[in-house]
């Protein structure tokens, strides 16, 4: 009776996450079949994503469609993140997203298109009183596209509690998204929390890879594994949907040691000012190192994700003290109730590996405020900065080509930083005029290139900027203007059937600050697309017949100014 009980409870468990929301008051966005390349939850670089992409056929311009009645009651257009993005409040206490279109229909597309005039800016951010826009369920809002950051042209579509505005995983709310699948588990990782803790002997963590498939996955080459101390897991899984060869993110994780839960999470919900602890979640070592995405049971002591985490003992660590045989049952489930399982068993072992205890060290504690100094560079950090305690370490070399004194090694890049920390490094010698064009500048893996980190002179012979990354820095300067390429310029002394012009922006160093562009002397709408470098400036009524001079003005974040000017004939 026992075991039936359980096996209930675990069939009807996705389920009951699912009566929590209305199963049938949001229609489709879209009139076509709904094939997802991304899952809600699913771990982005330094973020959980926060809804369901769907995909569009590789095609922009498809319409999208409001899921229910309602109001617009935001409107957001930026050359990165969600592009041109729609949200709309819904009298049931919830708001739906669209995000990444080409366009608005035709209403909303005045609106926008009038404030981006009155604002002389592309990027806008609105919010229309309620009811100024009113729509209805199946009404045409707008049609997809690739606008912002985005990989391709598909639609980012969210549920959010109104109130909250926390993002809600859609796939709760019924939509029928085909999906007879498994969730594949291809790697399971073993970590000793302290020093005295080993696996099979060692005090270092063991990846094992996984092999089979549904409830029958196992350790591949039936490996013995004995563990001793304090143990924490984790597994590198993911999901795939019919007729969609993308592998997804699941729902739940679930882990069982000797038929007890141990550990749970589930993509159900989280508040957005918490999504970089995604970064405490994985192993961001393996990631950094390998792009394997470990999610890990350990719960790092700064870590507060809260939302996703479920039943977890002991925040994620084990002991294994004994001299029995254990028992380890993963579970992964997607939303439709498909589950994947890896079994094996471990021995435990009593007493563990007893480290050497070290010297002096400089500890960088996750709840205080911490710096670190010398002549020649400056680190602080405030509390909460990072998830767990670590010992800090400091080096540096000789500089590199193009740089402004030597590199600094600030810890190494495999420890993950929440907050922005700041950081200081002092030249030697930067002639006056060079110094409002000096910034900090994050060191490659070559050893020989460099990206800017920003920041500026500080007036007392140090360059400082904020990072949100450890690793290697030095100090260069940006003396160089922005670059402005035109596409087809030979067509713009007859433009009479074109219906866009198109220029190609690029900066060398510092990045793209501002950029400029008049017809006439009049300010014009040109669209920004970073990821493409492009400036697009679509005809509009301030495009005159005959001949119009257009002016094209780019600074970059040193205040360097490139100028483009021509003649555009229609």
């Amino acid at each position: 009776m026992p075991l039936i009980v359980a096996l209930i409870f675990t069939i009807l468990q996705p389920l009951a996450a699912q009566e929590k929301y209305p199963t049938d008051y949001f229609g489709a966005p879209v009139d076509f079949r709904m094939l997802l390349s991304g899952t809600f939850g699913e771990i982005r670089a330094g973020h959980f994503h926060s809804g369901i992409d769907i995909k569009t056929g590789g095609v922009e311009g498809k319409p999208i469609y409001a899921v229910a009645d309602g109001h617009v009651s935001r409107i957001k257009i930026s050359a990165t993140g969600f592009g041109k993005a729609l949200y709309i409040d819904h009298p049931n206490g919830y708001t739906s997203v669209y995000a990444h279109l080409s366009r608005y229909n035709q209403v909303l597309g005045g609106y926008v298109y009038r404030e981006h005039y009155r604002q002389e800016s592309f990027e806008i951010e609105l919010f229309p009183a309620r009811g100024e826009y009113p729509v209805k369920k199946g009404e045409i809002i707008g049609y997809s596209g690739n606008s912002g950051t985005s990989g391709g042209p598909h639609l980012h579509f969210e549920l959010r509690n109104t109130a909250t505005q926390k993002p809600i995983n859609p796939l709760l709310f019924g939509y029928a998204v085909k999906d007879f699948y498994r969730p594949r588990i291809t790697s399971v990782k073993i970590y000793p929390e302290d020093e005295n803790a080993t696996v099979n002997g060692k005090n270092k963590p063991l990846r094992i890879l996984v092999e089979g498939w549904g409830e029958e996955h196992r350790l591949a080459k039936e490996r013995s594994v004995v563990l001793s101390g304090n143990i924490s897991f984790a597994i590198q899984t993911y999901d795939l949907l019919n007729d969609a060869d993308n592998k997804n993110g699941p729902y739940s994780i679930t882990l069982f040691i000797d038929g007890e839960e141990v550990f749970h999470i589930e993509k159900t919900t989280f508040a957005f000012d918490r999504t970089r602890y995604v970064n405490s979640y994985i192993d961001y070592e393996e990631y950094v190192r390998n792009k394997a995405r470990m999610q890990r049971t350990r719960i790092d002591p700064g870590n507060r994700l809260g939302d996703l985490y479920g039943r977890v003992k002991n925040n994620g660590v084990y002991a294994f003290s004994d001299t029995l045989t254990h028992d380890i049952r993963y579970e992964v489930r997607d939303v439709a109730g498909n589950v994947g399982a890896l079994v094996f068993q471990v021995r435990s072992a009593v007493g563990g590996q007893q480290s050497a205890v070290g010297g002096q060290s400089l500890i960088f504690s996750f709840d205080k405020a911490n710096v670190y100094e010398n002549a020649s560079v400056r680190v602080s950090a405030k509390a909460g900065a990072f998830y767990d305690s670590f010992e800090f370490s400091y080096d540096s070399s000789r500089r590199v080509a193009g740089t402004y004194g030597a590199v600094h090694h600030i810890h190494d890049k495999y420890t993950p930083v929440h907050e922005f920390i700041d950081l200081a490094i002092r030249v030697e010698y930067l002639p006056e005029k060079y110094r409002d064009k000096a910034l900090v500048v994050k060191i490659g893996d070559d050893g020989k290139s460099f990206t800017s980190a920003g920041g500026q002179w500080q007036g007392d012979g140090f360059v400082g900027t904020r990072i949100r990354e450890f690793g290697n820095y030095s100090v260069a300067v940006d003396t160089v203007p922005p670059k402005i390429t035109p596409l087809r310029p030979e067509s713009f002394k007859n433009l009479s059937s074109a219906r866009q012009v198109r220029f190609r922006i690029s900066d060398e160093l510092s990045g793209i600050k501002s950029y400029r562009g008049t017809l006439n002397g009049k300010w014009i709408l040109m669209e920004y697309d970073p990821k493409n470098n492009l400036l697009i400036y679509d005809f509009d009524e301030n495009f005159l017949k005959g001949s119009n001079v257009f002016l094209l003005e780019i600074v970059d974040v040193k205040d360097n100014m490139a100028t483009y000017r021509t003649e555009l004939v229609k």
